[in-house]
């Protein structure tokens, strides 16, 4: 149940009782009291196992996880069922003996929900393990995101991330909700891999038939709304469209939009959004680098040969990354440098040689 939902009975029911369970455990196994009291991160908990019930915090290797750390819950105990209806192989991969156990009939169920151990014992859900996905080389649970949206924000009542062309976007209620100040949240708890791309609030979640969020609509919408995608790069305002001004502008961003495959690349489009990552950003660098050699008439010189791909990573725009760049060739009165007057001596004795 959500906060929303809660909140519109917390007049009539003075008392909620959060229970959790797969049918495969014959329903629920573990169970919460929810009410004044509970803050808002804890509808998220799904309580504690009934008195008949074990439960595990299992890695890939179904070696059990410290507290705090994320794993996949396995059931044990009384309630968990025999199997699937004519269906062998699917029994065999979701119903697996008990290691834990030294009852040879014993055996636990695999729910493929994401959870973490609370130091009071209390299971943290946090997302399905099918919601696992890969961008740009990166894990990334979409769950544990969608979970940080609601921490950042109090006002979030619902979230959901998909992704999109190998970008993360998020969908938020209530509509009110400022998407650019939730992701600078969500950038201080996650991976800047995991910091959705587009943050976009709505009144509500299209949902199925059975409840769920309509994943098709919402990526419908996507495309309709403002925000926009060029060539897998993600733009929200005319700002990073901002065009260069200089031809080392021009060839700086010329770089970045070889490398990322994205035409409609500004000087303040940001460069993870745009499809970077790691591996690229150290390809970009040895593109500045061999730009140096092949362009000495535009001076950057000593500005890129100490770049760094943690420079590419940290200074999120092209304009960010020239304007460092430049900046530390420049004295405190905004004039050239000493390192940066003899690099320009050094230039004009190679152009009187050569």
């Amino acid at each position: 149940m959500l906060q929303h939902q809660l909140e519109k009975w917390r007049d009539t029911v003075k008392h909620f009782v959060i229970a959790y369970g797969p049918t495969e455990t014959t329903v629920a196994c573990t169970a919460m009291k929810f009410d004044d009291s509970t803050n808002h991160a804890s509808s998220s908990i799904i309580g504690l196992p009934f008195p008949n019930v074990t439960y595990y915090v299992l890695d890939t290797h179904l070696q059990p996880l410290p507290v705090g750390v994320m794993g996949e819950l396995y059931i044990g105990g009384e309630g968990v069922g025999r199997g699937y209806l004519d269906r062998p192989s699917l029994t065999r991969k979701a119903f697996l003996k008990n290691p834990f156990s030294s009852d040879d009939g014993s055996r636990i169920y695999k729910t493929g929900d994401l959870v973490k151990l609370l130091f009071d014992g209390s299971i943290f859900f946090i997302g399905r393990n099918d919601g696992q996905v890969k961008i740009r080389g990166q894990r990334v649970e979409l769950g544990e995101v969608e979970m940080a949206l609601r921490s950042v924000n109090s006002y979030i009542t619902r979230a959901v991330v998909l992704v999109h062309k190998q970008n993360l976007v998020a969908f938020v209620t209530p509509g009110r909700v400022d998407g650019s100040a939730v992701k600078t949240g969500v950038s201080k708890v996650l991976p800047h891999y995991m910091v959705p791309s587009v943050v976009l609030s709505m009144d509500s979640i299209p949902t199925t038939l059975s409840g769920k969020a309509d994943h098709h609509t919402l990526l419908s919408l996507l495309v309709e709304s403002k925000a926009a995608y060029i060539s897998g790069g993600i733009y929200n305002s005319h700002e990073e469209h901002m065009v260069p001004n200089s031809p080392l502008e021009e060839a700086v961003l010329a770089i970045y939009r070889k490398e990322l495959q994205s035409e409609g690349m500004g000087m303040a489009s940001d460069f993870i959004e745009s499809g970077g990552d790691s591996l690229k950003a150290v390809r970009i660098v040895a593109y500045l680098r061999a730009f140096n050699e092949e362009r000495p008439e535009l001076q950057i010189g000593m500005g890129f040969s100490a770049l760094s791909a943690t420079d590419i990573l940290q200074h999120h725009t092209p304009g960010a990354l020239l304007q460092s760049c430049l900046g530390s060739l420049l004295d405190v009165k905004g004039k050239l440098s000493w390192p940066r007057k003899l690099w320009k001596l050094c230039l004009e004795l190679y152009h009187r040689i050569y």
